[in-house]
Formats: C-alpha cells, structure tokens, sequence
C-alpha cells in the first residue's frame, strides 16, 4: 500500500465506518498485496482509527488524526533548536503510536503554519 493510498483509506474511513473485509477488498483493488492481517494491524496502529467491536468496523476520527500528528510534528521539529531537519530525522523524534512516513510528514508540514519545507526535503520553525 502506499502512502497516498493509505492517506485515502483514512479519509473514506473519517467519512463512514467500512468492515475488514470491506477494507481488505478496496485495499486489494487498488493494487496493494498486503494480506488481510497487514491492513488489519496497518488499522490498529493508525492514529485515530477505532474499531467497533459490535459492528465489525473501521472508522476514523476526522478531528484526531491530523491535529495529534501536527502536534507532534511541531514538537519535533521544534526540539532541533532552530536547525533544520529532514522528514526522516523528524519522523524519528515522533512518539511511537504514530506510524507514518516521511512524505506524510513533509505533507503536514508543509500545511501547517509555521513550519516551513525547503531545500532538499527540509522542515525547520518558520522565521
């Protein structure tokens, strides 16, 4: 799966709540190969996705997701003191329930004020 296709997964799921099954089918006719049990775990370690155990169902928390993961982005490259930092080395300083990539990091910082995305795949505070 790759990170755009995944970012889209999470918007379908903020707009309505879809079984495994279901998910596992639009996962598989997008072209990823990843088994059930992959997108099953993708899922569970998502931020602000939830599973309803009496429906059977995936849903995302539309507020959640972006606002916990620009939080912790700007915390992160705030702890560099000024100096730049790549995706990468951001996505390292992450606390551990957010599992993300480096392009979803440049895409939340490059839409978040204060933050800026320069050079070669840079983010540094805004000046």
């Amino acid at each position: 799966m790759t990170p755009r296709y995944a970012e889209e997964l999470l918007n379908v799921l903020k707009q309505k709540g879809l079984s495994l099954d279901e998910l596992h089918e639009r996962t598989r006719l997008s072209g990823s190969v990843w088994s059930r049990d992959q997108l099953e775990l993708f899922l569970v370690c998502a931020p602000g996705v939830e599973r309803d155990d009496n429906t059977g169902t995936f849903r995302a928390d539309a507020g959640r997701i972006g606002d916990d993961l620009q939080t912790a982005i700007i915390e992160a490259v705030r702890s560099f003191a000024g100096k730049p930092a790549s995706a990468a080395q951001v996505r390292a300083r992450l606390p551990n329930h957010f599992v993300t990539t480096d392009e979803q990091v440049l895409a939340v910082a490059r839409r978040t004020v204060g933050l800026e995305v320069f050079g070669p795949k840079l983010i540094r505070i805004a000046q």
